[in-house]
């Protein structure tokens, strides 16, 4: 669900580069393959140089296909080291991957590390996930107390499904 977000996002943000104006000497290149050439050229420059932001987007255009050619083991790599930059939507991401074995082999314990990361990094759709997995003892001891404080942290930071999920375990006794 992430990837299908981030991909969306990233897709927009192609186009809307796409439509703005790069006139040179009065022809348009509006909206070509080569403006989305060198926009995939300008991620690569970018994420060689740090910029973990170029990094990640790289990693959802290798993972989902659609603009280059599908390249899961690269798109892992380059999630990673967004990740590992600080990019809470890789590690998301990863964490998703991990957790459910979609194109890596299945690791729970990296999951539940990454969602952690992610969710340390205010994303709160990731602080409900986890709250979700230690609700159901998923790879993790069950620990209603830890999923309580996820949950609230999450529905503080915005997600709606994170305080439903907490008006609905906040009066479980955890003695």
């Amino acid at each position: 669900m992430i990837k299908i977000f981030m991909s969306i996002g990233l897709l927009v943000s192609i186009n809307l580069f796409a439509n703005h104006d790069h006139s040179h000497h009065g022809h348009s290149h509006q909206g070509t393959a080569e403006d989305t050439q060198n926009r995939i050229e300008n991620y690569i420059k970018g994420c060689d140089e740090g910029d973990i932001k170029s990094c990640n987007n790289l990693a959802i255009l290798y993972d989902m296909g659609e603009v280059v050619a599908q390249d899961r083991s690269k798109a892992l790599k380059l999630y990673t080291k967004a990740c590992d930059g600080g990019n809470k939507y890789s590690c998301a991401t990863l964490a998703e991957l991990y957790f459910k074995g979609d194109g890596v082999g299945q690791d729970k314990s990296k999951g539940v590390d990454f969602y952690t990361r992610a969710c340390e990094s205010q994303h709160y759709n990731s602080c409900n996930a986890l709250g979700i997995i230690y609700i159901k003892g998923d790879g993790v001891n069950q620990d209603i107390s830890r999923a309580k404080s996820l949950f609230l942290k999450a529905c503080n930071g915005g997600d709606k499904g994170a305080c439903q999920n907490y008006e609905r375990v906040k009066k479980v006794d955890v003695r």
